[in-house]
């Protein structure tokens, strides 16, 4: 355990106070509802579960007791991968995604030299929040989502730690 596995209290730029700690196995009904609201194809439960046996690092971030969003994160060979992140959509633009990030980012440095991610190239909130946050853009990912028509092409993105 290190210093970013203890629960955290932040405040966002809007004021909004949130408590970040690690997933339990008690959350995966509520994070599974999150996920399924805010994204068009959902991750697997198993895909959560994952983070309960260590091979990465699922954050929550609760206001009020509530959970509001999550940002799972991985890294070896001096690499990182943000892998999901998600904000409920009652609770967007309220500078949580964000805090996540931004939390995703300082527990990965000293691990990784740089933090890797892919985003639908339709998520325009999303590309604007990373760039916000020094992500640049490496390439794309041709077909790489699932969508209700087909397929939609990733953008490839990168911080340097």
């Amino acid at each position: 355990m290190n210093q970013f596995d203890l629960p955290l209290k932040l405040t966002t730029v809007t004021g909004l106070d949130l408590s970040l700690r690690l997933l339990t196995e008690e959350d995966l009904a509520a994070v599974m509802e999150l996920e399924k609201s805010a994204h068009s194809h959902p991750w697997r439960l198993s895909s959560f579960e994952d983070c309960l046996k260590g091979r990465q690092r699922c954050w929550l971030a609760e206001a009020k007791e509530k959970l509001v969003g999550y940002v799972v994160v991985t890294h070896a060979g001096g690499d990182a991968e943000l892998l999901n992140i998600a904000v409920s959509p009652k609770f967007q633009r309220k500078g949580i995604g964000s805090v996540l990030l931004q939390h995703a980012i300082n527990c990965v440095v000293g691990h990784a030299d740089m933090l890797f991610l892919e985003v639908r190239v339709s998520n325009k909130k999303a590309i604007e929040l990373y760039s916000k946050e020094g992500f640049f853009e490496l390439g794309h990912r041709k077909g790489y989502y699932p969508t209700l028509n087909g397929h939609e092409d990733a953008l490839l993105m990168a911080s340097q730690l």
